[in-house]
């Protein structure tokens, strides 16, 4: 098929409880794809009293319309899953493909793609609690039926492929950097000076280390406050840390030991985070799995360098432009801050290569592989 390419598209992670980087990537993969000529997208939701709210960074996109059904987000996803209703078409009409690009995977007698962004649940499952894993393991068995299926990463496509899925229908689909809206100076200098005052409110007046992402087990914050400890002549550097409490996780429990270096921040704008970003000596993603792992390529994109995992998706997308620890060792990552943290030039090191290979990592290479992804699917489903 090589002609316009009508898709329903899931969109519905804007109005999670706390969206984190699979919301991202939905929105910002829809909105590159909303901008094609080969390509009308619609985007399908469950029925909602308000729309998601506003000055985040999974603002549902304006440029693709919406059509709500009329079932709550557990009805519809539950009614996907044991009874393959209701069918998209019957909510936007007929379509050449449905796309659902993370979790729940909508019912539909048209050609079908499901993005798998990890399957986190299966390597920890004492990171996700009894009901998340029974949900996954439901939207992976849907998944299993997807004329094709798009991922992440090489670590993502392994998984799948070992989890029994075919592998001629994997295909790796690496999530980009940037995009979203085009803030003012004066709105950037507003985050910026944000950023500066809380540094001022805490008396941090030196390097700190940073991270980012959404408070869950599987982010290894206690493997974080323990290696803070670890950095050799850190023992001021303090800890910033940036995004939204998941489940059983205390922050404050977890930070207690590092007492007033540990600065938490909580959810924040678009705009702060990357002020955020910015201004940090490095940023750390400890993370004992992820799928891709976007705050890598964020911290890459400002400027700053990063340590993240060895052995995880997080080395494959840093491309040897990161410092690498073993996320089960403390003593290794505190090492590996310190080095960056102690040697100017090794930090800067990082950092150029951190921008130079961030360059290959755009929401529009995004979606130019999706689309490839799309009329593989439509042309399987044909044949």
């Amino acid at each position: 098929m090589t002609g316009r390419l009508r898709v329903a598209y899931l969109l519905e992670q804007p109005w999670h409880r706390v969206p984190g980087g699979t919301a991202v990537a939905a929105v910002r993969t829809a909105e590159s794809l909303a901008a094609r000529d080969d390509v009308a997208l619609v985007g399908i939701t469950a029925r909602h009293g308000e729309r998601a709210a506003d000055g985040g960074p999974v603002d549902p996109p304006s440029s693709v319309p919406l059509v709500a059904s009329r079932l709550p987000r557990a009805l519809l996803y539950e009614s996907w899953h044991r009874f393959s209703r209701p069918r998209v078409e019957r909510l936007v009409g007929d379509v050449d493909l449905v796309h659902a690009s993370g979790g729940a995977v909508p019912a539909t007698r048209r050609p079908l793609v499901a993005t798998v962004h990890d399957l986190a649940w299966r390597h920890h499952p004492e990171a996700a609690t009894s009901r998340g894993r029974r949900l996954f393991e439901a939207w992976l068995a849907d998944a299993r039926n997807a004329d094709a299926v798009a991922c992440p990463s090489e670590a993502t496509r392994g998984d799948l492929a070992a989890a029994g899925f075919d592998e001629e229908r994997l295909h790796v689909v690496p999530l980009g950097v940037g995009g979203g809206r085009i803030l003012p100076a004066g709105d950037r200098d507003a985050a910026r000076g944000e950023v500066a005052a809380c540094l001022r409110r805490r008396g941090i007046d030196g390097p700190f280390v940073l991270w980012v992402g959404t408070v869950e087990p599987r982010k290894n914050l206690p493997g974080l406050v323990a290696a803070m400890d670890r950095i050799p002549g850190g023992a001021a550097v303090a800890l910033v840390l940036v995004g939204p409490a998941g489940w059983e996780a205390d922050v404050r429990r977890i930070t207690e030991p590092l007492d007033d270096r540990a600065v938490l921040v909580g959810p924040v704008s678009e705009a702060v985070r990357d002020a955020w970003l910015e201004e940090a000596s490095v940023l750390c993603l400890p993370s004992l799995h992820e799928g891709f792992g976007l705050p890598v390529l964020e911290a890459m994109a400002a400027g700053t360098p990063v340590v993240t995992s060895a052995g995880t998706a997080t080395e494959e997308v840093a491309g040897g432009a990161a410092l690498l620890a073993d996320p089960t060792d403390p003593g290794a990552i505190g090492e590996a801050l310190g080095a960056v943290l102690a040697d100017a030039d090794l930090a800067g090191r990082l950092a150029a290569a951190g921008f130079e290979r961030v360059a290959g990592f755009t929401w529009s290479a995004t979606a130019d592989a999706t689309v490839a992804v799309y009329r593989e699917a439509v042309a399987r489903w044909g044949g």
